[in-house]
């Protein structure tokens, strides 16, 4: 499971969405978390902080998240990135997995399922 003291970047278009999963990160443990609303802003935060795991919305604007994390991922091959969608779209998911995405959560997230989901995602990485 990812270290506690590790640096989580959220990445939301929506601020309800942003502070949710900080919540639910925070119950797990984590404290250093930072936000991005948009795939851009993600991007200049990836630069400007050495982030150790991103959860990232596919779909936003200015730039998505597929976008996103295409460019992070030219940044750093190894950057852990975990997609978070509402749109079941196969293809859209496929090209993030086949483009290093280490997984994709279905939200909505709930207060019941919110810190399992997450949890499940931050236990695959070493």
């Amino acid at each position: 499971m990812l270290s506690k003291e590790s640096c989580i970047m959220v990445v939301d278009d929506m601020k309800m969405m942003r502070r949710a999963i900080t919540i639910y990160l925070k119950s797990l443990g984590y404290s250093n978390i930072i936000d991005a609303e948009s795939g851009a802003d993600a991007i200049n935060k990836y630069k400007s902080n050495k982030v150790d795991f991103t959860f990232m919305d596919i779909v936003m604007p200015i730039k998505d998240g597929y976008e996103a994390l295409q460019e992070i991922r030219a940044y750093n091959s190894s950057a852990a990135i975990a997609m978070l969608t509402s749109v079941a779209d196969e293809e859209i998911l496929s090209k993030c997995l086949a483009e290093g995405a280490i997984g994709v959560i279905l939200k909505p997230l709930t207060k019941e399922n919110g810190a399992d989901k997450l949890k499940a995602i931050l236990e695959k990485i070493a």
